[in-house]
């Protein structure tokens, strides 16, 4: 019956049906939506916001109350419809029993445990995660991510976030590789920073075709080094890395930590030339990394759009991406 249900039923009418449930649950919570400014003063996270991002909060407030519960309330349902009803090449690999994806040319490994559904709802949603239009893509819409479903409508203004050829890329909290995969052939170089034993396990076949650019690192990105961890000023110390010209963080609200961890001395923190950070995983990370990145002299903006996290049903609405760059490294198109 279920199997019948999903091979009758289009996606789209799906996921209406299922935010049209979702929605009831969150109904039950009428204080949250029938006070939205009470709501919405008690979750802006004590950040001072300007009449645009009260304006930007409310719309998503709307959104939630007409659609329910999404994380990415601003990308339509045809869109994701492109990434949730795409087939894809799963294969495995029988020396090492692990299912990889082929997409794109490239083998993308998956860690022990996980089988062809779980892989394709995790590809599928990490794919979505940096479609052109979501808050959490870390690169700018003129640079190639593996997975992203192309788009007639992609939006680039001109300004080009991304890796150049010959760049030194450091990847922290890596996972399955998504975004070192769609780095590693303009890269020079590419430290990958992941502490889970098992997708190191995964990344090692991933980049086997890259190992000698690809250095895999099974450790932590913190303010300490230790048998787990390891700051970037280490890094930068063991590997003799002369300079980083992309960090990207998605450490799971360590990336405060990991900044801390980079150097004490303000004239080598010009080692590192752009970032793309995580900043929604603590309500104050949007503020205190950006105050922390401008002390050395970075320039920052925020990626459009906004990432819903939910709690106890009520949503709390957050930026996704920083991408700061020291200014003389930024290209203007």
């Amino acid at each position: 019956m279920k199997r019948a249900y999903y091979t009758l039923i289009p996606y789209t009418i799906r996921i209406k049906i299922k935010r049209i449930k979702h929605r009831k649950t969150i109904d039950v919570s009428k204080t949250y939506f029938d006070h939205q400014e009470t709501q919405f003063k008690n979750h802006t996270d004590n950040l001072i916001f300007d009449d645009q991002r009260r304006t930007d909060i409310l719309r998503i407030f709307s959104l939630l109350r007409k659609n329910g519960f999404d994380v990415f309330p601003e990308i339509d349902d045809a869109i994701r419809a492109k990434y949730f009803t795409r087939k894809l090449n799963i294969e495995k690999d029988h020396e090492t029993n692990l299912f990889y994806i082929l997409i794109d040319n490239k083998k993308l490994f998956y860690k022990n445990g996980m089988n062809e559904t779980t892989i394709k709802q995790s590809f599928d949603l990490v794919s979505l995660e940096q479609d052109y239009r979501s808050p959490h893509r870390y690169l700018t819409n003129d640079n190639y991510f593996v997975g992203v479903v192309g788009s007639d409508s992609k939006q680039f203004n001109g300004d080009s976030f991304g890796i150049n050829e010959g760049d030194v890329v450091v990847d922290a909290g890596a996972a399955e590789g998504n975004f070192a995969l769609s780095v590693v052939e303009k890269a020079s170089k590419v430290y990958i920073i992941e502490g889970d034993a098992e997708w190191c396990k995964a990344l090692k076949q991933t980049f086997a075709p890259y190992k000698e650019k690809v250095e895999i690192i099974q450790k932590y990105l913190s303010d300490n080094t230790n048998d787990n961890n390891i700051t970037l000023k280490d890094l930068i110390k063991k590997y003799n890395i002369k300079k980083i010209d992309f960090l990207k963080m998605d450490i799971e609200g360590y990336e405060q930590k990991a900044l801390n961890g980079a150097t004490l001395d303000k004239t080598n923190f010009t080692e590192i030339n752009k970032m793309a950070i995580c900043i929604y995983h603590n309500p104050q990370d949007e503020t205190t990394i950006s105050n922390f990145l401008a002390q050395y002299g970075y320039k920052f903006y925020l990626t459009d759009g906004y990432i819903v996290i939910s709690d106890s049903n009520n949503p709390i609405i957050r930026k996704g991406i920083l991408r700061a760059y020291k200014e003389q490294n930024h290209k203007n198109n």
